[in-house]
């Protein structure tokens, strides 16, 4: 068996594995086309999961509205006491009919009273006057003292009780108030996936912007580096020149200043990477995904569909134009139930006892009927709200008009924007191949004795600032293309541009 000190020991090396695993596994690379982050992008994002959230809520109140044109059925317990017992006394009315009861019980002569005998009555069926007098007397003796002896004064609830019912109340017309409700609901429902589309596009932007910029910034590294390895050739060609009394010392230190302002330009391109790595490891919401390196690259399109097309596709499907369109229809609601307000409301309405405890007998079991109520006069309020109503309107169509009009010069602006980096593209083509063949003979000449070194930093340095500006020119037509799509309400589309036979990509 181990001893306690080897187990310790096999442990602490087990752990130090563990963590060498998870240092190498999180500083790993992970090559990652736009395609992916985008999904990781969608999936991920809290902005966008909020949003998602946020739509379940709207959803949850269509359903709560509907439920408006159900009965509502509560179950009621009263438990009640009270100060006194109610009661009825009737006494007045007992010594109102006595003397009556007594009077005819001793003085009233009576006649016509039905023969009781099945023997008889077929020949005699009425009784004698005598007889009917003395029945009928006796009757209202008998009455008499029932009325004497009867308690006038009668509790018809007691002190304390107590109830257990069911009631139910059902709206059958309530001047479009529940129509409203639901119509609006559904509204809001769709302003706030309209809500989501714009945030998808709006993040969709925000990925091309530093997605597509570490693209550019190691792009731009490799080109440093390139320049770093050129200036350093030079200073060894310059030295080799210097050391043979070819040059003199002045030039031989021109090219050592250039050596050292590549190298510090090749570090400030690599922290410039890890700053765009970072912000966009925040946008994918992705801390445990490793050192990302895009596998896109940068592109840019030979030609793009005319203005027109796109400006009619974004009045139809810009999400925010559709949300002012919903806020639009929701004034228009709330317009037809303002007007409604005169209308009366009707509901059915019951009521069932289930169980008591010393409640007054009198009262019924159950209740059903229906119920209107109709206010005739509230002041002005009602005048004034519609009022208010058909202005809120007016303030939503100056809102749409404003709103298309700024979408329309916006997408104008980016279309030419896109044209020119379109147009800087193919000129700068031209640019480079002039450049590079630049170089190439003040390099030359260099070396034959017949340039400077300040010539060669400097024909090197174009060619660098030419190549440079070429990804710009791709970079930036990549973000105004997003601007584009999301502002024509179809970033999705944004995968389709970004390769096929219209698009040209610049490799690393």
């Amino acid at each position: 068996m181990k001893t306690i000190k080897q187990q310790k020991t096999v442990l602490l090396l087990l752990l130090l594995l563990a963590v060498g695993i998870t240092v190498r596994g999180q500083s790993q690379e992970k090559l990652l086309s736009f395609d992916q982050a985008m999904q990781i992008m969608l999936e991920q994002n809290p902005a966008l999961l909020r949003q998602k959230e946020a739509i379940r809520q709207k959803e949850f109140e269509v359903k709560s509205k509907k439920g408006m044109r159900l009965p509502q059925v509560s179950l009621n317990a009263t438990a009640m006491t009270m100060s006194d017992p109610l009661h009825l006394d009737l006494t007045p009315v007992g010594e109102a009919i006595s003397p009556l009861y007594e009077t005819l019980g001793n003085y009233g002569v009576f006649s016509g009273v039905p023969n009781p005998d099945p023997a008889s009555n077929a020949l005699y069926p009425y009784l004698s006057d005598d007889m009917s007098t003395q029945i009928v007397r006796q009757q209202l003796l008998e009455g008499g003292e029932a009325i004497q002896a009867h308690d006038w004064d009668e509790i018809i609830q007691e002190k304390n009780f107590a109830l257990l019912t069911a009631s139910f109340a059902l709206p059958i017309y309530a001047g479009s108030k529940i129509n409203g409700a639901n119509q609006a609901a559904e509204v809001n429902l769709g302003i706030s996936q309209q809500e989501l589309r714009h945030a998808e596009g709006v993040l969709l932007t925000e990925l091309v912007t530093r997605y597509y910029g570490l693209a550019l910034g190691l792009q731009v590294e490799k080109l440093r580096k390139e320049m770093l390895k050129s200036m350093e050739n030079h200073y060894n060609d310059a030295k080799k020149l210097f050391d043979n009394g070819m040059i003199a010392k002045v030039e031989l230190l021109h090219a050592e200043v250039a050596k050292n302002e590549a190298e510090r330009e090749v570090k400030q391109a690599t922290r410039t990477v890890e700053i765009l790595r970072t912000g966009l490891k925040a946008t994918l919401a992705a801390d445990s995904i490793g050192k990302v390196i895009p596998a896109s690259n940068l592109f840019i399109n030979n030609e793009l569909t005319g203005l027109a097309a796109w400006l009619d596709r974004a009045k139809e499907l810009n999400p925010q134009l559709q949300q002012i369109q919903g806020k639009k229809e929701l004034v228009e609601i709330k317009h037809r139930v303002e007007k409604n307000e005169y209308l009366p409301t009707i509901a059915a309405m019951g009521n069932y006892n289930i169980a008591d405890k010393n409640f007054s007998p009198y009262m019924p079991e159950w209740e059903l009927g229906i119920g209107m109520k109709w206010n005739v006069f509230q002041g002005m309020s009602r005048k004034n709200n519609i009022l208010a109503s058909e202005t809120l309107h007016n303030q939503v169509e100056y809102a749409e008009q404003k709103a298309n009009n700024d979408l329309e010069a916006y997408l104008v602006k980016l279309y030419n924007e896109l044209q020119m980096q379109m147009e800087q593209k193919t000129e700068l083509e031209t640019t480079l191949a002039l450049a590079n063949e630049y170089r190439q003979s003040t390099e030359n000449a260099f070396n034959e004795g017949f340039a400077t070194s300040t010539d060669v930093v400097e024909a090197n340095t174009k060619v660098l600032q030419v190549k440079t500006l070429r990804l710009s020119v791709l970079y930036n037509y990549d973000v105004a293309l997003a601007n584009f799509l999301q502002t024509a309400g179809v970033p999705e589309q944004y995968i389709e541009f970004s390769s096929g036979d219209n698009t040209v990509t610049e490799s690393l």
